[in-house]
């Protein structure tokens, strides 16, 4: 989750602007920050996350975040707009984070299964759906075994002869995940640059469909 929030003294901002403007100024500020938090969410989904990993569903990210609505969207009360992991899926939401910052991947099961030198992957990098664990181990000559140090692995036979072997897959209790999904830096970066452009455009609307009392 990132959120755009607007910290400047506002006393400062405003000791050049008359009433009128001070009174349209929160208002301003909020359009300005939903304008951000919209493009933070749309370049996220379009650009960051494609870029970042093999994207099997282009759908993935756009139903991962929640849209800018409700408490998500700032008003001139609450001068906060929130990009956010949607609740429907928590479960990706480890999954997420440990790729933005990095960490430590926890197996479902007994382990986690790290491609080895034989396994064929993709230009782009990852198996295909045919050679994830589950799937392969049912295809002829592949099984699992042990390595004398107890090391896990799945291997298939090249021939009817016992050697010799592809190496598939390496079976760990865990894995590091390295940092490859750069949320935060892009968000902020995007975030900050929209609201600069779009607070003068929304001052300027607001002060001209304003009523003066």
């Amino acid at each position: 989750m990132v959120a755009i929030n607007v910290t400047t003294n506002l006393s400062t901002v405003t000791k050049a602007l008359d009433a009128f403007g001070k009174n349209q100024m929160p208002f301003a500020m909020s359009q300005a920050l939903n304008d951000a938090a919209f493009e933070v969410r749309k370049d996220t989904i379009e650009r960051v996350w494609p870029r970042s990993i093999t994207q099997r569903n282009p759908a993935f990210m756009k139903a991962m975040l929640m849209p800018i609505r409700g408490d998500n969207r700032a008003t001139k009360r609450r001068l906060r707009s929130i990009v956010q992991n949607h609740p429907t899926g928590t479960r990706h939401k480890d999954y997420l984070q440990r790729l933005a910052v990095g960490g430590i991947k926890r197996p479902n099961g007994n382990n986690i299964a790290i491609p080895a030198n034989d396994m064929p992957t993709r230009a782009k990098g990852g198996v295909t759906i045919g050679n994830r664990p589950r799937n392969i181990l049912n295809k002829p000559k592949v099984f699992k075994n042990r390595l004398p140090n107890g090391q896990e692995f799945i291997a298939r036979r090249r021939t009817k002869k016992r050697y010799p072997l592809q190496m598939l897959y390496l079976l760990e209790p865990d894995g590091q995940v390295k940092k490859q999904f750069p949320f935060y830096e892009e968000a902020e970066k995007v975030g900050q640059r929209a609201f600069a452009q779009n607070f003068r455009k929304r001052f300027a609307q607001a002060k001209r469909t304003a009523r003066r009392r």
